[in-house]
């Protein structure tokens, strides 16, 4: 399962999910999609990759003002697969983010919160800017409009996406231990070897942004509850939080 707690600040706050291939980050992030759309959140998914796994997602569109008909029709499952070409590519991710500000502008559709998902966002932006991820991560959540990016590395991360993003999962990531105390991660550097563990492949890190970062079963796992504490299960860092 997801902490409730993690999946509500999801539909109110940005995210950043971070992990590499196999680390469980697909099935997590469509499974907090899933969880959403249930809550009567409205989903945009942008899809680079033309990912079958997330086809379950929504109604998939391929070009702009395919997903405008879909916005303004208050379709509330969208997929959006990109042309593969990379400078279409991030035009069309600018283009698209921009359409559904202009619909969630509209009389009649102000009180539709989304969540806007970009998967595999360093294809779009890497450590450069992107128009539409900048105005997104900045503005849209006054707008009802959340981002959540996922990416295989934290080190892929803009930093408008990592500064913005109070929800932080982090699955294992290949991101070196330097790197990661250098970004104020010294105490998940620390958890490194639990993460990579076999038995835990599938375990992930995460914040909220309250300073606490908690371990966190595979998604759709069940956390065993024990009488004895685990001093390693909650870390209260609010020094160390970007």
């Amino acid at each position: 399962m997801v902490a409730r707690r993690l999946l509500e600040n999801i539909g109110k706050r940005h995210t950043a999910v971070i992990g590499q291939t196999r680390s469980g980050k697909t099935y997590a992030t469509r499974f907090i999609l899933k969880k959403l759309q249930l809550e009567g959140i409205h989903t945009v998914f942008f899809d680079p990759k033309h990912d079958d796994d997330y086809a379950d997602l929504g109604v998939i569109c391929y070009t702009p003002m395919q997903l405008y008909a879909k916005l303004l029709s208050k379709t509330p499952r969208i997929i959006y697969r990109p042309n593969p070409e990379k400078s279409k590519r991030e035009a069309e991710l600018t283009r698209v983010i921009n359409l559904t500000f202009e619909v969630s502008k509209t009389k009649g559709y102000k009180r539709i919160r989304r969540v806007f998902a970009i998967d595999e966002v360093q294809l779009m932006v890497k450590k450069g800017g992107n128009d539409g991820i900048e105005r997104l991560w900045t503005v849209g959540a006054g707008q009802g409009i959340l981002g959540l990016a996922i990416t295989q590395r934290i080190q892929l991360l803009n930093e408008t996406i990592w500064s913005q993003s109070e929800n932080k999962i982090i699955f294992k990531v290949e991101d070196r231990p330097e790197y990661l105390r250098s970004r104020n991660l010294d105490h998940y550097a620390e958890l490194l070897p639990y993460f990579q563990a076999p038995e835990n492949r599938y375990w992930f890190y995460a914040t909220v942004g309250d300073g606490v970062w908690k371990k966190h079963p595979p998604v759709g796992e069940k956390k065993e509850k024990t009488d004895r504490p685990n001093k390693m299960k909650r870390l209260r860092l609010s020094r160390w939080q970007s």
